[in-house]
């Protein structure tokens, strides 16, 4: 089973707007939400996939029935969630134009409710795959190290896109997908990343690092992977960019539902790729058929 774990979720709140003048009324044309977080995200590319996941994470407060009502859109999700005493938190993304985020800090977690999330996860054996996707929590770092250790022992494969300074923390514990952004690996560097050969560079570090995989996301650019069979780069798109929230997430989801059903890392990092194209060229999140569409446009090229 895939497991996708989103630790500080949110009920996402956009509104579309002609522009946005701070300090002055602003009046919206339409509004919407949606369940949100990255592991959730992960989820939901899944499921337009016809693959299933089972999504844990933290829900509570006056939110918490709204959002499970939202992710019920996704049929092959299957909420595993802890409930909590917390308010899961609102983020706000304003649409005019480009797109704009305000994200909140979200809810202090009990040390009864870390608990009950670490024997969720001490149930997962060597066939579950784990997600950890998005924010921290800002008393969960503890619960994070807990939850790589159970699943060290447990032989679960584990998938990381979370803080980066969290990241780097847990290469030692051999996971199976680190996938920094280019923001998010200068973060991890502590350094400005200006050319590929120094995005290929820190990517074989993490590798070096314990990482079996790293994919580098470059957006409308592509992604480079690093593993020790190769460095690998996929060709960029021209088609016209509708959103960018998503894409990472989707690249994510593509590369572990292939990556179960093949090693050849070449194909697997083509559908992974083909995914995130389908997402940021759609109002919505990848489809089958529009990530097919891709794969079928996408190359890679070996560098190394």
């Amino acid at each position: 089973m895939i497991y996708t774990c989103t630790l500080n979720p949110s009920l996402d709140y956009f509104i579309n707007l002609d522009g946005v003048e701070v300090g002055e009324l602003n009046r919206s044309k339409g509004c919407s939400f949606k369940a949100g977080g990255k592991g959730i995200n992960v989820s939901s590319v899944l499921s337009n996939l016809d693959i299933s996941s089972k999504a844990l994470g933290f829900v509570g407060g006056f939110t918490k029935d709204y959002f499970i009502e939202k992710l019920g859109a996704y049929k092959n999700v299957q909420p595993n969630f802890i409930y909590i005493e917390g308010n899961t938190r609102i983020n706000v993304k304003m649409l005019s134009g480009q797109e704009t985020d305000i994200n909140a800090i979200g809810p202090i977690i009990s040390e009864k409710e870390k608990e009950m999330m670490l024997k969720r996860i001490e149930k997962m054996t060597s066939f579950d795959t784990f997600i950890l996707s998005g924010s921290i929590p800002v008393n969960c770092d503890d619960l994070v190290f807990d939850i790589l250790k159970v699943c060290e022992r447990n032989q679960v494969q584990v998938v990381l896109d979370t803080s980066p300074y969290m990241m780097v923390k847990l290469l030692k514990y051999k996971p199976m997908l680190v996938k920094p952004n280019l923001e998010e690996l200068e973060q991890m560097f502590d350094k400005n990343i200006s050319t590929y050969e120094e995005i290929i560079e820190c990517a074989t570090q993490i590798v070096s690092q314990g990482a079996k995989n790293c994919i580098v996301s470059l957006g409308s650019d592509g992604a480079i992977l690093v593993n020790d069979t190769g460095v690998y780069k996929s060709s960029a798109i021209n088609d016209e960019i509708i959103k960018t929230t998503g894409a990472g997430d989707s690249l994510v989801a593509g590369f572990v539902m292939n990556y179960l059903r093949s090693k050849d890392f070449i194909l697997v990092f083509k559908y992974a790729c083909a995914c995130a194209s389908a997402t940021i060229t759609s109002k919505d999140f990848a489809t089958a058929q529009k990530v097919e569409y891709y794969a079928d446009k996408i190359t890679i090229d070996k560098l190394k």
